[in-house]
């Protein structure tokens, strides 16, 4: 296994899965790790969004997606 995908494995996954799992990345076409991506960012956007709901309730949408920004950007820094 290479020192990245140790670096990378998180806890509680084996370094046989974390393995075969690098080897599926590997394996995909720019296409397929872009749809990924997007797909990753997405979720991450709608869980962040549905973070904020549980914790103040009492905002719009729009005032929880302004929220949300402001997460995802600070997390980003």
């Amino acid at each position: 296994m290479s020192s990245l995908t140790e670096r990378l494995r998180p806890a509680g996954v084996t370094a046989d899965v974390a393995e075969r799992q690098a080897q599926r990345y590997r394996a995909m076409s720019v296409e397929e790790k872009l749809r990924l991506a997007d797909d990753m960012g997405r979720l991450a956007w709608e869980l962040t969004c549905a973070g904020v709901r549980l914790r103040r309730p009492e905002l719009a949408e729009e005032q929880v997606r302004a929220e949300a920004r402001a997460i995802i950007r600070a997390a980003a820094d």
